[in-house]
């Protein structure tokens, strides 16, 4: 049983590597890549990526 986070203090025990022993998990995300679909250029739903209009690539910079 994990012991209780004080309110001031972040969560952050699920925000490491899934396997630290898997060099890839320690990757960081592919910029070149788009972030909504990774690349793919659909939604897992099979539309047609809205942000990067199903080219896979980063439009731009998003966020703020």
């Amino acid at each position: 049983m994990s012991p209780a986070i004080d309110p001031t203090e972040i969560d952050d025990r699920d925000l490491g590597p899934v396997d630290p022993a898997d060099p890839a998990s320690l990757q960081p995300p592919d910029a070149t890549l788009c972030p909504e679909c990774q690349g793919v250029g659909t939604l897992p739903s099979g539309e047609v990526c809205p942000v990067c209009e199903g080219t896979g690539k980063a439009a731009g910079r998003m966020g703020g």
